[in-house]
């Protein structure tokens, strides 16, 4: 039975540059591990992350959604899932908790990897492999270089998180490198309106959902609405932690770890009577890395194995209607959406 939780705990990372064989960084995985086993949500704190970094993705957003809609409808999200997906240009059809048919009552803007324009899938248009957009350096010219140099940042750490969970399952320090060479990764300026108090049904600023990936590094402003689903029901309240980052597990981990690592349901609803924004980033395995459950051997060819982007193509193509193109339809993957694994 899993243990119940009222509100997320905070988890020094400040071990997490040490070397693999030191004691601190294994008790810091042993604590990871308790965490994402049992709860799924941490703050991680003592990061090496300056604060003004933050501020400075934050100012970025803001000025990027105060722009007149009829400039950020010209970087429309398109086929490559890159740009800005307008308020309502979301709805979780596909979800691991059933679908949802309001639309969520949030925007964002999107920048994805980089694809190499050499790719097989960059030249066929398939796979998200396609470019980015950007608004005009004229209205907002430090808003590429804020975002991707964020973007590193973010990498940089998400990639040691990645080498803990490894630890933290009992296997090679290292032995999950090989999924991110070069990884799928999103970051999202997110935008959530004022909601009234008495909301309609199924109406959220992101309806209940677990994430799709490896793991997600999320920050938010300090008007709150982020919501996580306790193991025995019930919603609790991730409140802002000045400078914490929060760290959550996917549904990908969870399916990589055999189920030892869970991924929690969590929701954003905004009757603060502010506007609220978040910054997400997420981390995914190569779009071309084979996908299996450690404990039938990770680079087992069997019916149960699959390339990254059959499932995420499946995935974003469910629940966002952006003609993206992708070259395999394998049913069976469905069982991964319904929590089945």
């Amino acid at each position: 039975m899993r243990e119940t939780f009222n509100e997320i705990p905070i988890l020094d990372i400040s071990a997490i540059n040490e070397p693999p064989e030191s004691k601190d960084l294994k008790k810091l995985a042993d604590d990871l591990y308790f965490i994402y086993s049992k709860i799924g949500f941490a703050y991680i704190i003592n990061h090496s992350i300056a604060e003004e970094t933050f501020y400075g993705i934050f100012e970025q957003s803001k000025l990027f959604h105060t722009l007149p809609e009829n400039e950020k409808i010209k970087i429309k999200q398109n086929e490559f899932f890159r740009g800005y997906m307008p308020l309502g240009g979301s709805a979780f059809k596909i979800s691991t908790l059933g679908e949802t048919k309001t639309p969520n009552q949030s925007s964002a803007f999107i920048l994805a990897h980089e694809a190499k324009v050499d790719s097989s899938d960059y030249l066929l248009g398939i796979n998200l492999a396609g470019p980015n957009q950007w608004p005009s350096s004229s209205l907002l010219p430090l808003f590429k270089e804020t975002l991707l140099n964020y973007r590193q940042t973010l990498i940089d750490l998400a990639k040691k998180l990645v080498r803990l969970f490894a630890l933290s399952l009992g296997q090679d320090y290292y032995g999950f490198d090989s999924y991110f060479e070069n990884p799928t990764t999103f970051l999202r300026l997110q935008y959530y309106p004022q909601q009234s108090d008495v909301l309609k049904e199924n109406s959220y600023g992101i309806a209940p959902h677990t994430d799709y990936g490896f793991l997600t590094l999320l920050v938010q402003d300090s008007i709150g609405g982020l919501q996580v689903l306790k193991q025995g029901g019930g919603w609790i309240d991730v409140s802002p932690l000045p400078n914490g980052i929060i760290l959550n597990t996917g549904d990908m981990l969870k399916y990589i770890s055999g189920n030892k690592i869970i991924s929690t349901p969590h929701r954003v609803i905004n009757v603060s009577k502010c506007d609220r924004y978040s910054v997400p980033f997420f981390l995914e395995p190569d779009m071309h890395a084979l996908i299996s459950p450690i404990n039938k051997g990770r680079d087992a060819i069997d019916k149960q194995a699959f390339e990254y982007a059959e499932y995420l193509m499946a995935r974003i193509k469910g629940n966002y209607d952006i003609n993206a193109a992708d070259k395999n339809d394998r049913p069976y993957l469905s069982a991964l959406f319904k929590g089945v694994y």
